[in-house]
């Protein structure tokens, strides 16, 4: 099997042996390797190949407040490591204004350099890109990348460091910033679950009879959407969640219509893509609560709930509602995916081998 390889020794350091030699102990090693059971990477590792330098001063940046206005928060502060680098607990997150919630839920942020597109409505296709959208957003950090860049050559250490990664008079620049990120957070894999090493057939995969029954009911009843071994077809569907009225101005991916950018509510609301969201990757799931593109739901047991046929919360039947959730059962037309309460229970014992504790767990991805 072929691994790619995109990072390599971060720092050393040296100990002595004895009075007269010196021994090189690695402090602090990441290397990024392709998992056998994983899809060919989209990250473009030609365009901004990671490296030790670029990787350390995305981490740095990444959990530095200067990135957002009045040196407020960081990008930690939505995306917490030992919950998939998610907003633990919260619907909606708080940005810098205190008065103003953001508009959707903080989505995970794993196994990116293997997606074709970023955020909810997909409006970033490249992962450099991405961090543009929350810096910027006046929910969220509501800063410029001008008045960042500026605070960054202010700093004692910056300069240097981004001389360092990227060469150049002028290195520290919005590019490479950004560039800088999408190193950290592409180097951010979760492979190492209990389900990977069941597939991989390694130490520590063993499935009791439960979580087969639960893997066999979820390939049957949610793989069309959540597929491959990223657990995300990457499409954009409506599933039938409803329009959440405390967000009338939602439009899913309606929002990024290149044929109108002007295109207003009433008309979005025609729009193919209205309520369209991506299919969320279900990897560290257990973790990742609350759960839909606004943090509605808040137990895995509710969301199965919500796709069930006759359980509360119902399945709304949208115009563009997704034809995988419309079946036809007794001639009648039926909405969700039938399940019982023990094939619910089996699902979610599966769903929680997707848990990769080494990855929630892992410092190279702390702060440093």
């Amino acid at each position: 099997m072929k691994y790619l390889k995109l990072l390599s020794v971060v720092s050393l350091s040296f100990v002595a042996c004895d009075d007269h030699e010196e021994q090189e102990i690695p402090v602090f090693e990441i290397g990024l390797e392709q998992p056998i059971n994983f899809p060919a990477p989209t990250y473009d590792v030609n365009d901004n190949p990671i490296d030790a330098a670029g990787f350390e001063l995305g981490r740095k940046l990444f959990y530095d407040v200067k990135l957002s206005d009045g040196n407020t928060i960081s990008c930690a502060e939505c995306h917490n490591q030992a919950f998939a680098f998610t907003h633990h607990g919260h619907d909606l997150s708080e940005g810098v204004l205190v008065d103003q919630l953001g508009v959707r839920n903080s989505q995970p942020i794993q196994n990116l350099a293997f997606m074709d597109a970023f955020t909810w409505d997909g409006s970033v296709e490249l992962l450099w890109r991405q961090p543009v959208v929350p810096i910027t957003e006046k929910v969220e950090m509501n800063e410029t990348l001008e008045n960042v860049i500026s605070k960054l050559k202010q700093d004692a250490k910056y300069p240097t460091e981004f001389e360092t990664a990227f060469g150049g008079e002028d290195a520290v620049n919005s590019v490479n910033m950004l560039k800088a990120l999408a190193q950290f957070m592409g180097a951010m894999v979760s492979s190492n679950s209990k389900y990977d090493k069941y597939v991989r057939g390694e130490v520590g995969g063993d499935f009791s009879a439960k979580e087969k029954e639960g893997m066999r009911l979820f390939e049957n009843k949610c793989a069309s959407c959540h597929s491959g071994e990223l657990f995300t077809n990457q499409e954009f569907v409506n599933n039938g969640i409803g329009v959440n009225s405390k967000l009338p101005d939602e439009l899913g991916r309606a929002r990024i219509s290149t044929s109108n950018p002007d295109l207003t509510i009433e008309e979005g609301k025609a729009h193919p893509d209205y309520y369209k969201f991506k299919v969320p990757s279900l990897r560290n799931v257990e973790k990742t609560f609350p759960y839909m593109h606004d943090g509605r739901i808040v137990l895995l047991k509710q969301v199965l709930d919500f796709y069930d046929t006759d359980t509360y919360p119902y399945m709304q039947k949208m115009d563009n509602l997704d034809v995988r959730l419309i079946q036809t059962i007794d001639e009648k037309e039926v909405l969700g995916i039938p399940m019982t309460e023990e094939e619910k229970e089996s699902i979610i014992l599966f769903l929680e081998t997707l848990t990769d504790d080494e990855f929630l767990n892992d410092t190279r991805f702390a702060k440093p």
